[in-house]
């Protein structure tokens, strides 16, 4: 059972869907300099994730026959992509000596109670529990980057996305549900466990890198939004141009697999005539050129995102059932939300 109280009159409120939703304002010469301090670390990481995807195996399968190795760089590409955002992020942190990025020994509780508050959109309810970080449950969640702003006394909890739109809109909102339970016990876990001074709220925020899914009031920002969100100049631009240049590698190695493929299939058909019926099946239909078009995609574009390969980078899982506790807290008053522009 969870106890409840009522923290000095405060409740939690849903944000206002209609605020006014800015990109990321920075002056070039900031977003410049710091690019230029990261520019030797952003090439480190970017050389490290390029090694792994080119040392990922190509596995036989029947379906894409002679094009396993480009499937192979698709796949690990997109799978590590996470994880190189992840640390490209940590080091944008790095450079604000106000912030302090925390690694948790464990994941945090995802109290049910809580969680059913914020999935019914209750939040008045819910900004009046008082969670205990030690009790057992059902389920954890660990963020991504879980960020301290000692000056604002204020905990961020950061979920990274490939991309938000190849999610279901009911698995953001549980994942929204989750990381908002988990964050009302923030303040306790830092207080018992890590030398950080007590922060007075805690904001969530679930980064989409393609920005095509940004709807602030839910807690879903770009790399756009990394500058106010963080507090750090150029922090958006930053990100951008790492994605650049891990993109950039990341499609030469797909043109050389390109090429590869290309050069084997004419060299095994030199010489010889092709197979009956080969030329009519791989041309397009005359008169239907846009139709054989959209009914045949490169076999890039039939790779799905692998989302659920590093999406959970942090080990979000759940742990075995437990009977559910809780305490009363007689701390100050601590408030839950997303993160929003007006409360930085």
């Amino acid at each position: 059972m969870i106890t409840t109280r009522r923290q000095s009159g405060k409740t939690l409120s849903r944000p206002d869907s209609d605020a006014p939703m800015m990109d990321e304002v920075d002056t070039p010469s900031a977003a410049t300099s710091l690019l230029e301090e990261l520019i030797s670390d952003f090439e480190r990481i970017v050389a490290d994730t390029i090694a792994q995807v080119e040392a990922c195996p190509a596995k036989h399968d029947p379906t894409f026959e002679g094009y396993q190795e480009l499937l192979a760089a698709v796949r690990s590409a997109t799978s590590l992509e996470g994880a190189l955002l992840k640390r490209a992020i940590a080091l944008v942190v790095g450079k604000n000596p106000k912030l302090s990025l925390l690694h948790l020994e464990r994941p945090l509780p995802v109290h049910q109670a809580a969680k059913v508050l914020f999935l019914r959109d209750d939040w008045a309810r819910a900004s009046m529990i008082r969670c205990d970080a030690e009790v057992i449950t059902r389920e954890y969640y660990r963020p991504d980057l879980l960020v301290v702003d000692r000056a604002q006394q204020h905990a961020l909890l950061l979920d990274i996305k490939r991309t938000v739109s190849s999610y279901s809109p009911s698995a953001i909102v549980t994942l929204r549900s989750r990381m908002m339970a988990s964050a009302l016990v923030v303040r306790e876990v830092l207080e018992r466990k890590y030398e950080v001074p007590s922060v007075s709220r805690a904001s969530i925020a679930i980064i989409d890198a393609t920005g095509d899914s940004r709807s602030e009031a839910e807690g879903i920002l770009g790399f756009g939004d990394l500058g106010w969100l963080l507090r750090i100049d150029g922090a958006g631009r930053a990100i951008t141009h790492l994605r650049e240049l891990y993109g950039a590698k990341i499609r030469a190695i797909l043109q050389k697999h390109c090429e590869t493929i290309m050069g084997q299939r004419h060299k095994g058909r030199s010489g010889e005539k092709p197979q009956a019926g080969f030329e009519k099946e791989m041309g397009p239909t005359p008169g239907n050129e846009e139709q054989d078009e959209k009914l045949n995609p490169q076999a890039v574009d039939q790779v799905g995102d692998q989302e659920g390969k590093f999406d959970d980078i942090g080990g979000n899982s759940d742990e075995p059932a437990g009977a559910h506790a809780a305490t009363l807290s007689h701390s100050p008053a601590f408030a839950v939300g997303v993160a929003a522009r007006r409360t930085r």
